[in-house]
């Protein structure tokens, strides 16, 4: 019910497979999403091809996907319309749009509280739509 009446929905800069897949697993919930799609806005944990903490890159390359935010992407192309990537990924941003998705190139390492409030900020204008690459 709170996703159906949220303004925006953003999916966290978390592990695409142990964090958020297991929470789009649930076909309810991922069909869900689907359906407000045009409100979600993903960000990519991967920056530069690495994974800013945990195993998310060598996974993605372990299940023969890139290891980049393009691949990270591809896993949220039917449940987000926008996507975050950080200012080092910015060339990928044209791959990226070229799978239906809207393209924010901002910083997103998230080194303190400034850095968390700047990436919350664009994340929602990105939902609603007003922060297009």
């Amino acid at each position: 019910e709170a996703i159906q009446q949220a303004d925006a929905i953003v999916i966290a800069p978390s592990n695409p497979f142990v964090s958020i897949g297991p929470i789009l697993g649930v076909r309810s919930l991922r069909k869900t999403l689907a359906r407000r799609r045009r409100d979600t806005v993903a960000i990519s944990p991967i920056i530069g091809g690495a994974a800013v903490k945990g195993p998310a890159d060598r996974m993605l390359r372990g299940m023969g996907m890139e290891s980049s935010a393009v691949g990270v992407a591809m896993l949220y192309t039917d449940v987000a319309r926008a996507f975050i990537v950080d200012d080092v990924d910015g060339a990928l941003a044209r791959r990226i749009g070229r799978l239906g998705m809207d393209v924010v190139v901002a910083p997103t390492l998230m080194r303190g509280l400034p850095e968390k409030e700047a990436l919350a900020g664009q994340a929602l204008r990105a939902a609603l739509g007003e922060d297009r690459e």
